[in-house]
């Protein structure tokens, strides 16, 4: 049998050996960590979790529920290993959260197979998400870390917001978050997937999500892809800008969401600039292999007249190549729309559509600008 320094150096080489592509480690799966768990530090309270963090970098999370009002922050030493087993959920508080907030450096976060992390968002559910009615935590999943895998994750019923990241050089990969139980009489709002915002060289994938809000969402972040996520529910698979009213606060640049389906949405395809923030350019943003069905409202909207939808769009961010490669669905009801573009005054330049077709629609296709290759 090992000896303690002799698996932790085992550790330590399966850890750091890793592709060139995030920081220079490799990832390792839970099979592979779960046979090393006997050196590992583990926390079964939540009492347990502050010391654990500071004194161990290699750390199992087992089956405890939070106090109500508290975060369970976890500051990982550069390079740790964490893993979550069993249920970690939350007692009920009306407060902003968030419920976990990780920070690190090159750290691997992994969860366990039967492991689940429960934010009860059924007991705050009203119907009215964050305009109104009680007061729900924001944020189940918080990220800020700089190099990092994130593996198999699984959330349930978010109050509001689940996955929310920050940071650079980190791959988010076998997320399944199931907000299904806010379908029930229309209670889940605002339960927006993933989310990242001030980021760089981020990977998303092989996920799938059921909510009631965007279902990955991109802010002011560049070099990212997006690629095998299956959303249902959600409002679209999302570009936003305009947040801010600082300038170098609302630049997209180089996102890519390929080989990924939505359904059973109010949106599809949603590419939203708000008039009323700062300027900012969007540029290199790229759909490819994108599977849309029964939308409720556009297949595909591109609109710098957020929120209002009124049909008067700003100019104050800029938008060129905007690339759709096959892009194909439906949508259903008797207010859809295929296309929807609202562009600002010389605000939307060389777009270059291919293989994009919605069908299904009771409404004409709507555009103030036309993308080449695409007729509407």
């Amino acid at each position: 049998m090992m000896s303690f320094s002799e698996s932790v150096t085992l550790l330590l080489l399966v850890v750091v050996s890793i592709s060139a592509t995030l920081n220079g480690y490799e990832s390792i799966d839970y099979a592979t960590a779960v046979n090393l768990t006997a050196d590992y530090c583990y926390a079964r309270s939540y009492e347990e979790v502050s010391s654990i963090v500071k004194e161990c970098k290699y750390i199992v999370l087992v089956d405890f529920e939070v106090p109500a009002g508290k975060t369970l922050e976890l500051d990982l030493q550069k390079n740790a290993v964490l893993l979550f087993e069993g249920t970690i959920k939350f007692a009920v508080a009306h407060w902003d959260g968030p419920f976990i907030h990780i920070t690190g450096k090159n750290i691997q976060v992994i969860g366990g197979t039967n492991h689940l992390i429960h934010g009860q968002g059924e007991l705050y559910w009203d119907g009215h998400g964050g305009s109104g009615g009680v007061t729900k935590p924001q944020r189940v999943f918080s990220v800020n870390v700089q190099g990092g895998t994130f593996k198999n994750i699984n959330i349930k019923n978010c109050p509001m917001f689940c996955v929310s990241i920050i940071g650079n050089d980190l791959t988010f990969s076998g997320f399944n978050i199931d907000n299904n139980d806010g379908f029930k009489n229309g209670l889940g709002r605002n339960t927006d997937g993933m989310g990242f915002s001030h980021s760089n060289n981020i990977v998303i994938e092989n996920s799938k999500i059921v909510n009631q809000d965007d279902c990955v969402n991109v802010i002011c972040s560049s070099n990212a892809v997006i690629r095998n996520v299956h959303c249902w529910g959600s409002h679209g698979l999302t570009i936003s800008s305009g947040l801010s009213t600082s300038d170098r606060n609302n630049d997209v640049q180089n996102i890519t969401y390929e080989d990924c389906s939505i359904g059973g949405s109010l949106g599809g395809i949603h590419f939203k600039t708000h008039p009323a923030g700062g300027h900012g350019t969007v540029d290199q943003v790229t759909y490819r292999n994108i599977e849309i069905k029964d939308v409720t409202r556009h297949g595909i909207e591109i609109q710098q007249d957020y929120p209002n939808n009124d049909g008067h769009p700003s100019n104050n961010i800029k938008i060129s190549n905007l690339n759709l490669i096959n892009v194909t669905g439906t949508v259903k009801g008797k207010t859809t729309r295929g296309v929807r573009i609202s562009c600002g005054s010389g605000s939307c330049t060389n777009w270059n559509w291919s293989g994009v077709k919605i069908t299904g629609a009771h409404k004409k296709d709507d555009c103030n600008f036309h993308p080449n290759g695409y007729s509407c």
